[in-house]
């Protein structure tokens, strides 16, 4: 695939000299800050030291205080409580979160996970019949319930109150007791990119406050971490200060599920990253609901002990391998309607159908066919006699806007900017493929359809040392909003090069007298031969290997130099200050 280059807009000349001399640091280190909005010294000391103590009051959220109400009279009458939480990690994680809190309050509660095959995606009349049967009287929802306003409706004429904490966008609130949700309309809490966990651990946060010991849920910060990171929310503001002290917690005193979890994962106690969550820790959680039953996760977390967890980790283990499986046919098969569908002519979108795919894993095969394509990217599966699949878009991108525009077409969706779920009938399938294609070809750019690399700076590799990479790793924990700095070294030597492993590029670079290995994961060009000049976009890694420490480029794209362009600086595409939220 052909990237664009794009020079993030470079900070001011003078702003960057002033960081330098008062944080004592490197002008590269200097405009990293500054391009990500911190451009005075108590900013860039705040975000290097935020604590928890700097997060925002629970109860400025819309609808907290009748929340927190109406959970001290359940806790008062010993009424029965039902956590009922989303099958992924962010709902699996806060189902486990106010679970463990109402529990450590001697609440009669229990926690629910929908069938996401049978049930799909949010709160389900199955469900709400559940509760009503075994006689919960209050129901919380978390990472689901905005979109709900049907099955809220059915649960209050069974004399069932709803707490929804949900972080997903809405435009009508159901009728609930209360809805906690900082994107919903007239919600002035300062934060709003909160995972659904996220919300859950403010709702408790609330309870505890009220209570006089408010930090009772600081506990389940671990929790909240993991959900941040696997939900890709911008790890900015409140995330960033909850990812920092979930992850030492995991380093110092993991739970037992957590504790398992790593070593079936085989990652590093102490060495955890929002990269290893994304890549290693949440696909196995979400495989045991893409493939069975959720509630098996919600287990593994809040269990103490250590046997338990080992087994509950060696089962979501074996649905992983599963479900890569999965994935792998899934994606070859998709990958061959998609290259017949351009064949036809090019796309603004793509719909992919095929009754036999295994609807839990659509959705990571959208995003496999959407780093392919670059299209917005649509995958359904028929499940008895309902289509049902997952959206994935492309950077810039709004699909549940465009998804909601063929709403006349669905039976149900629900999701965000750049994910979304739905159901459709049969019969409707041509005529929401078409329209859905119409949509996108309306509404995308052309510049939208080619990915873009954005580049934070140059970098000359005589700087990448110990020094530099204790400072860089300080921008921990990295993720939307504040990525892992992409830099650009102009002509380096190629000293060698291989294809290893998978259709990996590994490679040899020399610059201005030093050496680093660098990979290209995923390249398969085994054009490019030792003796090449060229330029490299990449980020850097610190490896541990037999008890050292090395430093190797990971790659990004690269080009020859005597082709290269150099990259245009955008218009307003920097990070800003806006950016960094509360």
């Amino acid at each position: 695939m052909k990237y664009s280059w794009r020079l993030t807009e470079q900070a001011d000349a003078r702003t960057v000299d002033e960081l330098s001399q008062q944080l004592k640091v490197k002008p590269i280190i200097a405009r990293l800050l500054a391009q990500r909005g911190l451009d005075s010294a108590e900013k860039a000391k705040m975000f290097f030291h935020s604590s928890l103590e700097d997060q925002h009051d629970p109860f400025l959220m819309n609808g907290m205080t009748r929340a927190v109400d109406r959970a001290f009279e359940a806790l008062e009458r010993y009424e029965k409580i039902l956590v009922y939480g989303d099958y992924d990690v962010d709902g699996t994680t806060g189902a486990a979160l106010l679970y463990m809190f109402f529990r450590k309050l001697g609440a009669n509660v229990e926690f629910y996970i929908p069938d996401r095959l049978k049930e799909g995606y949010g709160i389900s009349t199955t469900g709400v019949e559940f509760a009503a049967s075994a006689g919960f009287t209050l129901l919380v929802s978390v990472d689901c319930g905005v979109a709900a306003a049907k099955e809220i409706a059915y649960a209050s004429s069974k004399g069932i109150d709803t707490i929804v904490c949900d972080h997903h966008e809405v435009e009508d609130c159901p009728d609930a007791v209360a809805v906690l949700d900082p994107i919903k309309p007239g919600c002035n809490y300062p934060f709003k990119f909160l995972s659904g966990c996220g919300v859950a651990y403010k709702f408790a946060k609330a309870i505890s406050v009220k209570l006089g010991k408010s930090e009772l849920p600081d506990e389940y910060l671990d929790l909240v971490a993991i959900a941040a990171a696997a939900d890709v929310v911008p790890l900015v503001g409140e995330n960033r200060i909850f990812v920092q002290a979930g992850f030492k917690a995991i380093a110092g005193h993991p739970r037992a599920g957590i504790k398992a979890l790593l070593e079936s994962s085989r990652v590093e106690l102490g060495r955890l990253t929002t990269g290893q969550v994304s890549f290693n820790i949440a696909p196995r959680i979400n495989a045991v609901g893409r493939l069975g039953d959720a509630k098996r996760a919600v287990e593994l977390l809040i269990t103490d002990n250590a046997d338990l967890a080992q087994e509950f980790a060696q089962v979501l283990e074996s649905e992983n391998s599963h479900r890569k499986l999965l994935d792998e046919k899934t994606f070859n098969e998709a990958q061959e309607l998609a290259v017949q569908m351009f064949a036809r002519g090019d796309r603004s979108s793509l719909v992919l159908h095929k009754d036999s795919w295994h609807p839990g894993v659509v959705g990571i095969v959208a995003s496999r066919i959407v780093e392919s394509f670059y299209r917005p990217t649509i995958m359904l599966a028929t499940v008895d006699g309902v289509i049902r699949g997952s959206a994935r878009s492309v950077a810039g991108y709004d699909v549940f806007a465009a998804i909601r525009e063929c709403s006349d077409l669905l039976l149900q969706f629900g999701g965000h900017k750049v994910a979304a779920g739905m159901a459709l009938m049969p019969e409707n399938l041509e005529r929401f493929s078409a329209k859905f294609e119409e949509v996108v070809a309306r509404t995308i750019t052309e510049d939208l359809k080619t990915p873009v690399i954005s580049i934070d700076s140059d970098l000359d590799l005589g700087e990448v040392n110990g020094d530099f990479m204790n400072t860089l790793k300080m921008f921990e924990p990295f993720g939307p909003h504040n990525s892992k700095p992409v830099f650009r070294t102009a002509n380096v030597y190629l000293s060698d090069a291989r294809i290893v492993g998978n259709s990996h590029l590994k490679m040899k670079l020399r610059s201005n007298g030093v050496t680093f290995d660098a990979i290209k994961f995923r390249n398969g060009d085994s054009s490019v031969k030792a003796g090449a000049r060229l330029d490299v976009v990449y980020s850097v890694d610190e490896n541990h290997y037999a008890g050292n420490v090395y430093y190797q480029l990971q790659l990004k794209d690269f080009r020859n130099t005597s082709e290269s362009e150099s990259p245009r600086v955008p218009t307003g595409r920097g990070i800003g200050k806006e950016s960094l939220g509360g």
